[in-house]
């Protein structure tokens, strides 16, 4: 069988049912198409560019583990596919102006967890959504599948991955009301503008899960020994007042992009 970029993983499992075994080994992410229930839901309208994109990697690692199958890559039809890197997710504004109340959470890690889709469920969830509400589904993956259909019938997302295995995607109403907020605010200007003067030249720590005062020790020592002309991207739970003023004290600059509840970054850099 021919396969592209482009190629529905249902279709590789149609043609070879051991694609299975050989996409699951590529990491954690694909371990989930073991799972009948989940091989379902996901398989049917993932790509493997799509699955590329939800377990990190690049496409030619998919072709590399499926090519001993008998698999083909059709690279002069389809060509290169670019691996563009993506920026931090930024949370949406209209997400933050909401009160907690307009949140309706919906756990839905148990159904999966029994074999059971609850498709139903969280459409029903979805219809009692008024224009200032958010449905907020928990899950242990990137519901994509969902998140194609749901934006057919007129409905924006959100998907941020709190930790390893704990995904919570958001879904409210697209409404002139919701085209009409800024964006961009200035704070996430000045990131985007640091983010990409020191694309390819940056290094990532995240701190999120040290007890303090070991965030700020951890940071300074990694400041300490960065090379000149790179930044150091901080993933944090919060703000570092504390720690501020060390880095002005040391010369540094500090862009600050809130990424949603217990989620900031910092890009910490010299002139």
């Amino acid at each position: 069988m021919e396969i592209g970029a482009h190629t529905k993983i249902s279709a590789l499992i149609k043609a070879n049912p051991a694609a299975i075994e050989a996409i699951a080994s590529i990491n954690r992410h694909f371990e989930k198409l073991r799972n009948p229930i989940l091989r379902k839901i996901l398989a049917a309208r993932v790509t493997i560019a799509d699955a590329a994109r939800l377990g990190g990697c690049g496409v030619e690692t998919f072709f590399e583990r499926l090519a001993p199958l008998g698999f083909v890559v059709q690279k002069e039809k389809e060509g290169p596919v670019p691996q563009v890197p993506q920026a931090p997710a930024v949370f949406p504004l209209f997400l933050k102006k909401l009160p907690q109340n307009a949140f309706t959470y919906l756990d839905v890690r148990e159904d999966i967890a029994m074999g059971n889709y609850p498709f139903l469920r969280i459409m029903q969830a979805v219809d009692q959504l008024n224009e200032k509400q958010a449905l907020v589904l928990i899950n242990t993956f990137e519901p994509t599948p969902l998140l194609q259909i749901l934006q057919k019938r007129g409905f924006l997302n959100f998907t941020h991955e709190k930790e390893p295995e704990l995904v919570y995607t958001y879904f409210w109403r697209q409404t002139e009301e919701v085209a009409n907020i800024e964006e961009v605010t200035p704070e996430t200007d000045e990131y985007n503008q640091v983010l990409t003067r020191f694309s390819g030249n940056m290094k990532r720590v995240d701190v999120r899960q040290l007890e303090m005062p070991q965030p700020m020790v951890t940071i300074l020592n990694e400041l300490e020994w960065l090379p000149t002309g790179q930044a150091l991207h901080v993933t944090h739970k919060r703000v570092p007042q504390f720690l501020l003023p060390q880095l002005e004290s040391r010369g540094f600059q500090v862009a600050i992009q809130d990424a949603g509840p217990h989620q900031t970054y910092l890009l910490i850099y010299k002139l």
